[in-house]
């Protein structure tokens, strides 16, 4: 849900598109508690937390989760160093009573300007790391999947692609949702009302390009061609659960509605039904992780390409894991309130009140 970021600060530092660089510093906070999430959930589902550090100095080159878990780090290093000018742009940083009381806060936040300014110009390089590094971890997710070619259902080219676009078109709906909330319920004014329009148009396009893509997979996989391999499997999942269905409803027809909708912001003038249809793409983004994890884990298939058996593998979470889940939850609904709720997010390039 943060691949907005990468994307918005292709349009702010890259395009040079100011109009959205007040959402564009909303996408980097969602960007942001994203990853931080993420990370806060695989430190947890480690085992050993306190050995975090390992993939960092124990490198294995040749393993896809190791490069995900490289990129989830140096992409939230990268995510942290866009959100610090962010933060410095807060009335407290520009002479507080508190700066002369305690000398110690005055040079720190003296140093804090001086890496703020310097951050700012970096930020074009900036964009292109947190590009190149959000590419390869969501293309990376995908191709771990893709490589396993003893699962039919699984062995799919081009899910790196869609893993991509999947984050983009749920990161960006994400962003269009939360936007309106800030910017037209929280702190009305900052933003007008045209570029949250645009914001949604954008999130509608990607999500029409990401639902041809799985349209033309799907043909190309079941029509144009038959692997007896993934018509078995997908058979027997059938057998357990609506897998076909969650394909075809959640991530073809809705997504294909909302995203015609979305795309038509600008004649719509709706934000209640705008953000009922930003939703859907939230929704199929979790849906495509959900139906990958399903058919692996979940209702796991034998290894035999000819006559595949479904196991269902049942678990029930502890109450540790629930009140990690808790926690992880209630850091991101807190944090984003604060941030909300007093980051300045100025603009410096038009009067937007």
């Amino acid at each position: 849900m943060g691949g907005s970021a990468f994307a918005f600060g292709v349009i702010v530092y890259l395009l040079k598109i100011k109009r959205f660089e007040i959402v564009g510093k909303l996408a980097v906070l969602l960007g942001f508690l994203g990853y931080s999430t993420a990370g806060m959930v695989l430190l947890f589902d480690l085992g050993q937390p306190l050995r975090f550090w390992h993939p960092i100095v124990f490198w294995q080159v040749h393993s896809l989760l190791w490069e995900i878990t490289m990129c989830v780090v140096l992409y939230l290093t990268v995510l942290m160093a866009e959100l610090i000018p962010i933060i410095v742009e807060h009335p407290f940083f520009d002479g507080h009573p508190l700066h002369e009381k305690f000398p110690i806060l005055k040079k720190v936040v003296e140093f804090a300007k001086w890496l703020s300014h310097w951050l700012h110009k970096a930020g074009p390089v900036l964009a292109i790391v947190g590009l190149t590094l959000s590419l390869l971890h969501q293309a990376s997710l995908g191709a771990t999947y893709s490589v396993l070619y003893g699962r039919g259902v699984w062995f799919n080219q081009s899910a790196p692609t869609q893993f991509v676009f999947s984050a983009m078109s749920g990161g960006t709906a994400l962003l269009f949702f939360m936007s309106v909330v800030v910017f037209r319920i929280m702190r009305p004014g900052l933003v007008k009302d045209d570029v949250l329009y645009d914001v949604a148009r954008i999130a509608g396009g990607i999500t029409l390009l990401l639902t041809y893509l799985r349209l033309w997979d799907w043909a190309v996989t079941n029509y144009y061609s038959f692997d007896r391999n993934i018509t078995l499997q997908t058979e027997a999942l059938n057998a357990v659960a609506p897998y076909s269905m969650a394909f075809w409803l959640g991530q073809a027809l809705l997504p294909a509605i909302a995203g015609s909708l979305l795309l038509a912001a600008k004649s719509v003038k709706n934000f209640r039904y705008l953000m009922t249809a930003s939703v859907i793409p939230i929704f199929a983004a979790i849906l495509t992780r959900w139906n990958y994890n399903f058919a692996g884990l979940i209702a796991s298939s034998t290894y035999d390409p000819y006559t595949p058996i479904i196991r269902i593998n049942s678990y029930a979470p502890t109450w540790v894991e629930f009140a990690v889940a808790t926690l992880v939850i209630s850091y991101w609904l807190l944090a984003f309130s604060f941030a909300a709720r007093y980051l300045p997010f100025k603009g410096k390039h038009e009067d937007h009140h």
